[in-house]
């Protein structure tokens, strides 16, 4: 599951970060220990996707990283227990709990408490009831047939399939779909590039429904989708993309004393198969 959180909200955190003007958190030298946390919970999932960084200047390249923070201070707290996360190997600046007794569940209420040099960040969420009605259009997709005249993608054949799910307060969801085989058998290649995943993940939507394309599979055999429900705080921040450039001085954030987000999410499964 490493980096399935980063592709979503990396951008978004960049946005927050880069926007704040709150002068406790200001882009100063004598800050130097203001950082990111990323902290994501799922039910029925080990807790695995937290990271720290720094931040970056407000005119620095767009394409630069912020810098990971390996000795970042972490503690999980439920019901006034408290586990404290460890360094995951090879990846700095991300933390997991190594333990099998944080488990996370509809319902369950989290604090987290990160500290880096002479900071501590605080925050809380609330595990989401998840998704209803998580339901597919088709639980057998034919793959799409490539090298047909012109090099393009022959119409009609395994276009895709529907993923359709309640929704109507308009709550974000996301879609993963994963193929769940042990070795796959991938697709002759695609001449439209982006080599073999393993793994889609769609962009959030407000919508109750989400297209699977056969065209962004890679493989044969047994497919997962995974609907998940946004935690409102993520919510509020993966909105804040769409804020005018002109207003950025008030970052979402539901992190005190730092900046960034910790959210919590739940999800409902649905499978199909390519053939």
């Amino acid at each position: 599951m490493r980096n399935r959180i980063a592709a979503l909200f990396s951008a978004v955190l960049a946005v927050a970060a880069a926007a704040a003007c709150d002068d406790d958190l200001a882009f100063a030298p004598e800050t130097p220990d203001t950082f990111v946390v990323q902290a994501f919970l799922f039910a029925g999932e080990p807790v695995t996707e937290v990271t720290v960084t720094g931040v970056l200047p407000i005119d620095v390249d767009s394409t630069a990283v912020a810098a990971p923070i390996a000795d970042a201070r972490i503690t999980i707290i439920r019901d006034g227990a408290r586990f404290d996360l460890v360094p995951t190997e090879g990846g700095p600046g991300r933390y997991h709990y190594p333990g099998d007794d944080l488990p996370v569940e509809v319902g369950d209420v989290f604090a987290l408490e990160a500290s880096y040099g002479d900071r501590t960040a605080t925050a809380e969420t609330v595990v989401p009831v998840p998704p209803q009605g998580l339901s597919l259009s088709a639980t057998v997709l034919a793959p799409p047939q490539f090298g047909v005249r012109g090099g393009g993608f022959q119409p009609g054949a395994g276009e895709g399939l529907m993923a359709r799910w309640e929704n109507s307060a308009s709550a974000l969801h996301y879609v993963v779909v994963d193929n769940i085989e042990a070795e796959p058998a991938p697709f002759a290649e695609s001449p439209f590039g982006g080599g073999f995943a393993r793994r889609l993940v769609q962009r959030p939507t407000a919508s109750d429904s989400a297209l699977v394309s056969a065209r962004s599979l890679s493989y044969f055999g047994r497919h997962r989708v995974k609907l998940y429900r946004v935690n409102e705080e993520y919510a509020d921040l993966y909105e804040g993309l769409n804020q005018d450039s002109r207003d950025l001085n008030e970052p979402p954030s539901n992190v005190r004393g730092a900046l960034g987000v910790f959210s919590a999410f739940s999800a409902d499964s649905a499978f199909f198969e390519v053939r």
